[in-house]
């Protein structure tokens, strides 16, 4: 499963102990890459924080990695399960089959009705 990871750095925490969090955190990213859970990783260049991609079993699995994070308590984080391209492309098709099923005359009815309100 591939997941979309957004760390933002919460700056107003940092001070030396902070800093050393987030070395070793950098550190436990490079060991994620070798095992080949963490895909990329790149730094934003406008504000503290980090883009990530992650390639890992189950959400069990990556709330245990990121949770155990020693730079837990500096980060807002936002995560997002991320699909390959292909399954949309599915999807749409079976969309397009349901709104051609509909017959025209009654998707015709609901537009004038709609537009009466």
């Amino acid at each position: 499963m591939l997941f979309l990871v957004i760390d933002s750095i919460n700056t107003k925490q940092i001070d030396a102990e902070k800093i050393n969090l987030l070395t070793h955190t950098f550190g436990l990213y490079n060991d994620y890459s070798v095992e080949g859970k963490l895909k990329f990783c790149y730094a934003f260049a406008d504000k503290p924080g980090i883009i990530s991609v992650w390639n890992v079993e189950s959400n069990e699995e990556l709330q245990r990695i990121l949770f155990l994070l020693p730079s837990l308590s500096i980060i807002d984080r936002t995560v997002k399960p991320l699909t390959e391209l292909k399954s949309l492309v599915s999807v749409t098709g079976e969309l397009q089959q349901i709104v051609s099923s509909i017959p025209k005359h009654e998707y015709k009815d609901k537009e004038i009705e709609r537009s009466d309100k």
